[in-house]
Order: structure tokens, then sequence, then C-alpha cells
């Protein structure tokens, strides 16, 4: 199989650190339960009157925890493994996504990486870095835990995966890796 990952949220459990980054760059005591539905959707920046010049700050702080503190969601490498292709898209910047990669030792399971806001492609939901991958590698499912990583992939036939987070534009949802096969059998028959 080859498959088109997200990478926080997806691969790594990183939206506690994404969250806590948030409320610190905010200035404000904010609940973090409320804080990360609208960090997902994009809209938590909008809601609670923070700039929008303060991403690079929310970016900094992110990159100051621990990677530890960033860990892999249980039998994700096991699928890592077991598929033909593995390429990722992520809002995460180069160096970022790069350190990460090598730290949790995944860089060699990826054929290709794209930043798309560093590598000269739209921000997801905008389908082009989709087009180009699936050109590239004939992909046969995306996986990823917001609506920005399954709307790329429908509109331009790919089948989606939702992880951890039921969504309208998922062909399929697990909340764990270690139930991927039943999505790999449903392919196969």
């Amino acid at each position: 199989m080859n498959v088109l990952w997200d990478l926080d949220g997806t691969i790594l459990d990183a939206w506690p650190t994404l969250v806590q980054s948030f409320i610190q760059i905010s200035g404000k005591d904010l609940d973090p339960d409320k804080v990360l539905p609208l960090l997902k959707n994009g809209n938590a920046f909008e809601k609670y009157g923070v700039p929008s010049e303060k991403i690079i700050d929310f970016r900094k702080t992110e990159r100051t925890f621990r990677h530890e503190e960033k860990p892999l969601f249980p039998y994700v490498r096991d699928i890592l493994e077991q598929n033909n292709i593995n390429v990722l898209v992520t809002h995460r910047n180069r160096e970022s996504t790069e350190e990460l990669l090598d730290y949790w030792n995944l860089a060699p399971y990826f054929e290709e990486v794209i930043c798309p806001e560093f590598d000269g492609f739209f921000l997801k939901p905008h389908p082009e870095s989709y087009e180009y991958l699936h050109r590239r590698y004939q992909i046969d499912l995306a996986i990823g835990d917001q609506d920005t990583d399954l709307i790329p992939a429908r509109e331009i036939g790919i089948s989606t995966c939702a992880f951890r987070n039921p969504n309208p534009y998922a062909d399929y949802a697990i909340d764990c890796y270690s139930k991927f096969e039943t999505i790999t059998c449903k392919d196969r028959g």
C-alpha cells in the first residue's frame, strides 16, 4: 500500500505540546480542552485574539519541548514498515520535521516529505501537494487527524482514513494503528 501521512496527531502525539505552546504565546489562562479543537481547525488565533504574526513565536515555543514529549502513536512504526511507500505532508517547518523524524528513526520510511510552506506548495487543504505526490507515487490512502488532511485527498480521489477523530471526509476511521489491517483487508476485498 502507498500511504500519504500527516505528522502531528497522526504519527506523533504532538497535540499536547502544540496546545501548551499556543497557551504560552497567547499570554492568557486558557483551558487546554477548549484550545485543542480550535487549534486543530485553525481558528484558535482568531478566537482568542492572538495576532497571526505570533505564529513564528508559536512554532519556536513548540520546538522548546523535548522530542520525547511528542511520542509515536502505538503500532505506527509497524504500519510504516509494512507499506510499500510512505510519503508525508506536514505544516511543520522543514528543520523541525527532520529533527523529529531523525529522533524517532522514521526518516528511512519516507520516500518524500513535503513541508508546503517551505517547499513551494500551498498549505493544506489545497490539493496541490497531494496531486504532486499522487502523480509520483500512486497513493492508495491518505491518513490524518484533521479535515485539512483528508479534504485534499478526497478532492483528487484518494481513499481517506481519519485517525482518532471520526470525520465526514473519511472513508475509514481508526483510533489505534492495531486496527489498520481492517482497512487493508477492505481494500483487497
